[in-house]
This record gives structure tokens, sequence and C-alpha cells, in this order.
């Protein structure tokens, strides 16, 4: 009876593990990775939503790869993705980039198993070299996100065991609205916009490569009118807009936007990261500077502008105005031209709208 008793255990602990994993083919670990995004100001997963692939890759004690995989296309999309991955049992680190398949916006360098270490993987931003051999971004860059996990246990254990990767998005979508305060019409072709930024390189952690500037420029410009709805809170007809994107924004960055009129003159240059930080306490969440930069990935500026006349111009001997004298250099400017040539744009510092949150600054030196 015990002979009998003993045969059955073992019968039944070697078909236990082909029932459970047929579909698998034998009983060794099987091991899966999940990612997720719920890195947004949100705080819920929009991997699904957004993320459109993914580029796993391993490291081993020594920093060197053992395991490279990517994926991508609609399936990432179903809301139950997971990347199965066939690695031998260890412990390893583990670095994601997602985001790279069209291979227009960001690029890493070429890798090979046993060769490449992280400190190689690293993540540049495209862009075609001006004169100073700076690259310049004069497009809508692709998506990108980061994940990486460190001393990852992957067990010698039977069973299904599955490792969850969180995602930081990097890149940023920056509106800039300007709109004179008399409600007089802004072309938006009468300026150049600019965000000047030291990101261009991101290494294997998601850290800042210095050295590597790069230079935004608006890779989409309009009229209010042709992208702002009528419930805008600005006056959409008398506005011009622009549009950047950027690639990872650090605390501690000296990013500077700046707008320049078509004579190349300065109409406002900003701290970037100062301004936008200016209103994360609006959102009522206790997060360091990074985390908000890091989760907010749309940012919106209404900058409000009035016209400024040269030192000693634009008052007659009497000071009046006379509104029936067209000469009179007192007069106000024509709120229905556009191209006055006797106005000079400059940024008007008593407020300006971030997102929805009207800032007030009162005495602030730009």
């Amino acid at each position: 009876m015990k002979r009998l008793t003993y045969l059955l255990l073992v019968f039944i602990a070697m078909t236990s593990c082909s029932a459970i994993y047929e579909y698998e083919g034998d009983c060794d670990p099987k091991y899966r990775i999940v990612f997720r995004y719920d890195y947004n100001m949100k705080y819920a997963d929009a991997f699904a939503n957004e993320v459109t692939s993914v580029s796993l890759y391993a490291f081993d004690g020594s920093g060197k790869l053992v395991f490279q995989k990517s994926d991508q296309g609609s399936h990432l999309g179903s809301g139950d993705y997971t990347m199965e991955v066939d690695m031998e049992p260890g412990t390893y680190d583990l670095v994601a980039w997602c985001g790279l398949e069209d291979g227009k916006s960001f690029s890493v360098p070429l890798i090979q198993r046993g060769l490449t270490s992280k400190s190689d993987l690293t993540c540049r931003t495209i862009g075609k070299k001006d004169i100073n051999g700076r690259a310049v971004v004069d497009y809508q860059l692709k998506p990108l996100y980061h994940g990486s996990l460190n001393s990852v246990e992957f067990p010698d254990e039977e069973g299904i065991h599955t490792v969850t990767i969180p995602l930081v998005k990097n890149t940023n979508s920056i509106r800039i609205i300007l709109q004179h305060i008399s409600g007089k019409k802004v072309d938006p072709d009468a300026f150049t916009y600019h965000i000047t930024d030291d990101n261009g390189l991101l290494n294997w952690n998601n850290e800042i490569v210095p050295n590597n500037i790069v230079n935004y420029e608006a890779y989409f410009t309009a009229t209010g009118a042709e992208v702002l709805s009528k419930a805008d809170t600005i006056t959409a007809g008398a506005a011009a807009v622009a549009e950047f994107a950027t690639s990872r924004l650090m605390a501690s960055s000296d990013a500077r936007m700046t707008v320049k009129n078509n004579k190349g003159k300065t109409v406002l240059s900003i701290p970037l990261v100062e301004f936008l930080l200016l209103v994360k306490s609006n959102y009522n969440q206790v997060m360091t500077d990074q985390e908000y930069l890091d989760r907010q990935d749309e940012y919106h500026f209404v900058f409000f502008l009035q016209d400024k006349k040269p030192d000693g111009e634009g008052t007659d001997p009497g000071g009046t105005t006379d509104p029936d004298d067209p000469d009179d250099p007192d007069d106000p400017d024509d709120p229905d031209d556009p191209d006055d040539p006797d106005s000079e744009y400059t940024w008007m510092n008593a407020y300006i709208y971030i997102g929805a949150w009207k800032v007030v600054l009162s005495s602030t030196t730009l």
C-alpha cells in the first residue's frame, strides 16, 4: 500500500507540471515583462493608449548586454500586453526605451551581446546640424518613454514570473500663444520661436549627458483663428500660435524660450523650466520639481504683447493726441493693422497664463 501511494505521488508530480503548463511544453520557468505608464498627472496607466513600440535590454552582473528584444504593433494597445522573454535564471538590470520604431526622432547605438555595456545604451535626439554644430529639431518628436530596474531576480522555479517596468515619458509638447493686449491681430510669421536646452543625449538611466545642446524650433505656427476654439479664454482671432516638441526637461536645466521678431529683436526671453514650475503647486499634489516635469507632458503659455515705441518717439511737443490726424505721433496703433511699421512688440510683464493658471509677475526681470 505504501509503495502504491509513493508511485501515485510520483506520477502526480510528473504530470502536474504538464497539466498546468501544457501549452508551454515543459516545466521550465517562464518570464514575462509588463510595461506600465502611470507616471502622469492622471495617475492612470496609459501604456495601451500611448506606447507603440518597446525595446528591452537586459544586463548581467558585469554590466554586459545578455538579452535584447523589441516589439511593436497594434497588439501593444490590447490592454493586456506582456512581452515573453527567453532568458536564463539569474539577476539582471533591465532597461527599456519605448518609441524608437521610426528611427527618425531618437536613436540608440548599435549593440552586441556580451560587448555592449549599460553606459553604451544612450538615446540621442535626432536633428539637423546648424553652423555651430548644434542639433536643430524643427519637427514633432515621436513620444519617447524610458524605464529601468536594477537587480531583478529571474528565479529558477517553475511557473510564470512577471516583472513590471514603470515608464517615464520624456517628450513634451509646448504651445505658445501670443496675444496683443489691445486685441490687435498678431501675425505668427512675424516671429521666430526657439527653445534651447542641453538635453540632446540621455544615458541608460535617463539622466542627461552634458554638452549635447539642442535648439528646438516651432514645428507648427498658425493664427489663433485656425487652431483655437471659440471657448478659449483669449480672443482666438487676435493671436499667434506656435508649437514645440522637446526631449526630457530637467529641474536643474537652464533651458530658455525665446521669441524674436522678424528684425531679429527679442520680444520675450524666459527661463523655461522656472516658468513651468510656477504653477506646480496649483495641482495640489506633493511632488518634487522633477516629478512634476516628468508627469506633465503638455504645457500651454499665453503671453500678452504690447507695442513699444523707440525712446523719444510717440510724443509731440504738446503731448496731445489728435484722433483725426493720421500722422499724429501720439495716436495709438491701429488694432486692425498687423503690419504697422511703427510698432515693436514687447512682452507685457503684468501676467501670463500657463495652462489654465494665471500667474501674476509683479517684479520679474527677464
